[in-house]
């Protein structure tokens, strides 16, 4: 994930329209995606717009007819081990990674509108054209068989993206160029929501309050898990922290030694 060395300015663009006459950018673009581009419609693309000479903004498009409830340009965590953070480590440092998102709130755009661009970042013809460039986008959106899923993009192309560059086909295909775009619809594998930040954060300051940073920080971990699998009444966020401080205290005073004897606690707690 990308941290931030400054103020990200939000920007929103109506009325994208897409052109099937638009060229790819990037070098790994194929001669069958051209082919299958008069056919086909993208769900999102990614459309640049000249800023100044050598400079263009980046946007991402939605090009469906719903709109989108967030869109993340950056990689949302599943745990607080993906964003390197460490039980049991208090300094502000660490509190901070627990936290996730705090560096790339300020990047997340709501209810994203159809045939509306929001602005993910820029890109400067002359300074980035030996780089290579790379950009995270999470977005949640229907998939092939499911209702709901976590759409996560991978672009990397070197010195950026020209034209329009298409992110998801609208039979769920993906397009040749891209890294990849994964469906994540299995609760075990979405991350942890930026729809949830605020939520989570006022979760962890008032654990702290009553049980200090590092207890704070193991009861979020056990409810960060309890949330993603779905245990018990673990949705919305905030109604399993009983249940996570419940299983907090009887790990630290049992010393489970496996999997199974954890498995086991959980379960007493929620039949309790």
């Amino acid at each position: 994930m990308t941290t931030l060395t400054y103020q990200f300015e939000q920007k929103r663009l109506d009325n994208f329209k897409w052109s099937d006459g638009s060229k790819l950018s990037g070098i790994t673009a194929l001669a069958n995606d051209e082919k299958g581009r008069v056919r086909k419609q993208p769900l999102f693309y990614l459309e640049t717009v000249s800023v100044e000479n050598y400079e263009d903004d980046i946007y991402f498009v939605n090009n469906t007819d719903e709109p989108l409830r967030w869109v993340a340009p950056f990689k949302p965590y599943r745990n607080i081990t993906e964003a390197r953070a460490k039980l049991g480590d208090t300094s502000d440092e660490n509190l901070r990674k627990v936290v996730l998102y705090s560096d790339d709130m300020d990047s997340v755009y709501q209810d994203v509108l159809p045939k509306q661009g929001v602005r993910i970042g820029s890109t400067h013809i002359m300074y980035d054209s030996d780089a290579m460039v790379q950009w995270f986008i999470h977005v949640p959106y229907k998939g092939p068989d499911t209702h709901y899923a976590i759409w996560q993009f991978n672009i990397v192309e070197k010195g950026g993206i020209r034209g329009t560059y298409p992110l998801l086909w609208d039979d769920f295909s993906k397009p040749s160029h891209m890294v990849s775009c994964d469906c994540l619809f299995e609760q075990a594998d979405m991350p942890i929501e930026v729809s949830i930040y605020e939520e989570r954060c006022a979760m962890l300051d008032r654990l702290i309050g009553s049980f200090g940073i590092s207890n704070a920080i193991f009861i979020l971990a056990i409810n960060d898990v309890l949330y993603r699998y779905g245990v018990g009444w673990s949705a919305p966020y905030s109604e399993s922290d009983i249940q996570a401080q419940d299983i907090a205290m009887k790990l630290t005073e049992q010393k489970p030694e496996n999997a199974e004897a954890v498995k086991a606690i959980i379960q007493a707690v929620y039949d309790f």
